[in-house]
């Protein structure tokens, strides 16, 4: 693989209101819809080899518009999913669940093991895994992923090789992209966070 886009999905109404999604299936808003025809403009100019997305629809729906311009499909990666969290948390604001000690661990350390989150650790490894088997699958291509923030932050934390746990001090804003080069010397990242 040359070259390997990360892309957020786009707004729901969810993310603006700060609710925690977790696996709850959550359609993209009109702004999350015009997120994902903006970056479908953006990577359309491109020589894209694949489009990866997490089964999740709202990844979904922000790669729709991507391969319907590259007249290609979307093919769902389960590796790319979000992070599993439990029903206890899904659908709630981190301030309707202030006071609670598993989550305020959670917050306080990013590398606390929690039954009610599924550990960073494992979703790196899931979803780097599926990133190196596509590096090999697409040797001289340009892949674009549609994931979340945090599983696409635990694979540019990897490919930056930084500790894993300061993943969450990288930037992933909905609807952006972050982009890695791949030569002979290794990853390198060409641009971070951007939305077009």
């Amino acid at each position: 693989m040359k070259r390997l886009i990360l892309v957020r999905h786009g707004l729901t109404d969810w993310n603006e209101d700060g609710r925690l999604m977790g696996r709850h299936e959550v359609e993209l808003n009109e702004r999350g819809r015009e997120q994902a025809r903006r970056v479908a403009k953006e990577l359309s100019t491109l020589s894209v080899t694949a489009v990866y997305a997490s089964p999740q629809i709202r990844a979904q729906q922000t790669a729709a518009p991507l391969a319907e311009l590259l007249k290609t499909r979307v093919i769902v990666e389960a590796a790319f999913d979000e992070v599993w969290l439990s029903s206890e948390w899904q659908g709630k604001t981190v301030d309707e669940l202030r006071g609670d000690a598993e989550l305020e661990r959670v917050i306080a350390d990013p590398m606390y093991r929690s039954e009610s989150l599924e550990p960073i650790a494992a979703v790196q490894i899931r979803t780097t895994a599926a990133v190196e088997r596509f590096r090999k699958r697409h040797t001289d291509g340009r892949v674009v992923i549609f994931s979340h923030g945090d599983p696409l932050r635990a694979i540019s934390a990897h490919y930056l090789g930084m500790p894993l746990a300061q993943f969450r001090r990288l930037g992933c804003e909905n609807g952006s992209m972050t982009i890695f080069d791949f030569n002979k010397r290794g990853p390198r990242l060409a641009l971070s966070n951007w939305q077009p």
